[in-house]
Formats: C-alpha cells, structure tokens, sequence
C-alpha cells in the first residue's frame, strides 16, 4: 500500500532514449541566442556599457551551453512526474528565462542610434545585469545541489537498497553508483557568492568597471568547471 501511494512522487527510474529534454533546452539556447545576435550585429552603434552588457550575455549563454553539453554529470534519466530529472530539467529552463531577461534588457537599436545616453542608464543596466547573472548562479548551486541529491537517492525494494539513479552504460541502468559532483558544487557556490557581493557592492562601483569584473568572474568559472571536467575525465573514479 506505502509503495502505491509513493508510486506518483517516485516513478521507477529509466534512461532517456530519445534525449528530448537536451533537444528541447538546445533549441531555447537558441532563441536566446538570436536575440543577442540581433543585437550585436550593430556594434558600431552601441554605447559602450550596452556592448559590455551585451558581452556578459554572450560569455553568460556560450558558456552555459558549452557547460551543459560538457557535464558529466547531466542526468540521463526519463523526465517524469513526479522525479528528481523533473525539478533539474525545470531548474534547466528557469536559467533559460532568465538568459532571455538578460539578453532583452536593452532594445533591438534603429540603424544609426545609440541605445543607453547619460551615466544613470548605464549604471541600472549594469546593475540589472549583474543582478539577473546572480539569480542565474543561484540556480545552478541548485543545479548542482539536485545533482548530488540524485547521487545520494536510495531505493529499498523490501529488506534490499539500491541507488535510484545509478550510472548509465549504453542506455542501460548499472549497479555502479553515481559519483558525486562535490567538486562542482563548490566551485559554483562560491562564485555564487562573489556574484551576491557584487550586487551589494555594486554602488561602490562604475558601470563599466562593474561589467568587465561581472565578465572576469564568468570566465573564472568556465574555467575552473571545465578544469574540474577534464581532471574528472583523467580519473573517473
């Protein structure tokens, strides 16, 4: 009776075959991405805290991509109600909102106009900016921190307990436990936290300066995930 009614909030576990929640987050990538393209293709007529602005998406979106086509540690378990690989693949597209935001903050320009005029605009846009990179970093501490739950879920079948969402070989469900992405995790939490400082630090700054420190901190964390990956690839175990 227990198993029955917990059935709905733990459907059993089983591969994606067809990987049609990577698909389907590739193809908003790619809406959002649009919009930032539509925007860069007038460089020579943006302001220059709007192409900074428009820099930080670009670093923001690629990078989140490339991550999220690199992560070792992307779900490969079928989207149910209710289950674990449901809140990260809502997670998912909770980023992508938010990259939208983000890439929509200054107008589409009129050929020959320059869109931010006065230092009181550009100072709000780089304070949204940052503010929404930080929403953005927030949830992928949540990201990572689903992962490791994942990792850590159990499955008692009467007196026997296994992983829920072991290791996945050729499509198959393996009894080699997942290895938790500690490592990442920290990495994230702590940029996360630097962004949080910027936000309240960022009176204490210009807007210009403020973009390019929003944009070194991005980079720093692309590199140390993909530093992570790479040695995580080296020694799998």
């Amino acid at each position: 009776m227990k198993l029955g009614l917990s059935r709905p909030f733990h459907p059993v576990p089983a591969p994606e075959k067809a990987d049609t929640g990577l698909r389907y987050t590739d193809i908003l990538f790619g809406f959002v991405t649009r919009e930032l393209f539509l925007r860069l293709q007038n460089w020579a007529h943006l302001d220059q805290a709007v192409k900074l602005h428009l820099i930080v998406g670009a670093t923001l979106v690629l990078g989140s991509w490339i991550g999220f086509r690199r992560s070792l540690y992307r779900t490969g378990y079928q989207i149910k109600f209710f289950n674990l690989p449901l809140v990260r693949f809502l997670v998912d597209q909770s980023m992508l909102i938010l990259y939208f935001k983000i890439a929509v903050l200054t107008p589409l320009p009129e050929a020959g106009t320059i869109l931010i005029s006065g230092p009181e605009a550009a100072r709000n846009l780089a304070h949204e900016t940052n503010r929404f990179v930080f929403y953005v970093f927030v949830l992928y501490v949540l990201w990572d921190g689903l992962g490791v739950w994942m990792a850590r879920a159990k499955i008692e079948v009467g007196t026997i307990t296994t992983r829920r969402y072991p290791v996945i070989e050729n499509s198959l469900m393996t009894d080699k436990k997942e290895v938790i992405n500690k490592r990442g995790f920290w990495i994230t939490l702590i940029c996360c936290l630097l962004f949080g400082g910027l936000c309240l630090l960022a009176d204490c700054f210009n807007p210009l300066p403020l973009f390019v420190a929003t944009i070194v901190l991005l980079l720093v964390y692309r590199w140390f995930k993909e530093m992570r990956t790479s040695w995580q690839l080296l020694h799998p175990a």
